[in-house]
Parts: C-alpha cells; structure tokens; sequence
C-alpha cells in the first residue's frame, strides 16, 4: 500500500507544480489587471473601463455610497470624482479558479467636486476572468484612520 502511495505522489508531483505554477500565474495577472483598472481610472479611460467592469458591478466608496456600472462610469466621466492616483500596498490576492479575490490598502489621491482630497483606504476587490481578461465585479472599500501621533 505504501509503494502505490509512494507512486502516486511521484506521479502526481509534475501536475501539482503546474497547478502552483498556473495559481501564481493567475494572482500576477490580477494583480496586473487591477494596476491596468486603476491606470484607466486615473487617465478616465471611458473605454477600457466599460471592458474592465462586469455589468453586475457594484461599487462601494468609502462613504456606504454604492453604485452600478453605469452609474460608476458617469462619476469618472463627470469628474464627480476625479482620481489623480491610485497606489496600492499591501496587497493579497487569493485566487479560486477564475475569482480573484483581492485585499490591500490604497493611497487614494483626488478631488470630489472642487475638493482635493487624500487618505489612505482599504479595499476588497473581487474580479473575475472572463476568457484572457478579468472584469471587477465587486469593489469596496473603507477609509483608514491617520496616525495621530
């Protein structure tokens, strides 16, 4: 019995690497879609982002405030809310099978209407891959207190 274990696991090794090698492969692609998200948001890339957003999207801000696809698309296209940057840290990615599913903080910079405004957030981020590329299906995120030192 043992022998037919040993054999197993000798047989199965090859296709388990491929499985840990396909797994981080998905987590960099992720990753790589949700730096190409952010890059569209900042630049209002109206195009990309109607690619890059599942047409069940909802989108939560730091507020509670949650909207649609298209309602989310209007508010970067009218400048509602203006992101001048997007940088991300601390990030995780958990893959299951075509559902990434991502966690990090975030320093958000912009304006909301005529207000510049700057904090740190933390978001979930839930993408999904559809063929060769991903849509964001669900996004929410909460701010983080500053450092009152």
């Amino acid at each position: 019995m043992k022998l037919i274990i040993g054999c197993a696991v000798i047989l199965m090794a090859p296709l388990m690497q491929d499985a840990i090698a396909d797994d981080a492969s998905m987590r960099q692609s992720a990753l790589e879609f949700q730096s190409t998200r952010f890059r569209a948001m900042v630049d209002a890339d109206m195009e990309s982002l109607q690619k890059f957003l599942a047409d069940d999207l909802t989108y939560s801000h730091t507020t509670g405030w949650t909207e649609t696809k298209s309602e989310f698309l209007s508010t970067v296209e009218s400048e509602k809310i203006d992101y001048v940057s997007v940088i991300p840290s601390d990030v995780e990615v958990r893959t299951y099978g075509d559902i990434a599913v991502i966690t990090g903080l975030s320093k958000m910079q912009g304006a909301v209407g005529d207000q510049s405004v700057s904090f740190t957030i933390g978001f979930l981020d839930v993408s999904r891959r559809v063929g060769d590329s991903w849509q964001l299906v669900a996004w929410q995120s909460v701010k983080i207190p500053e450092d009152e030192d």
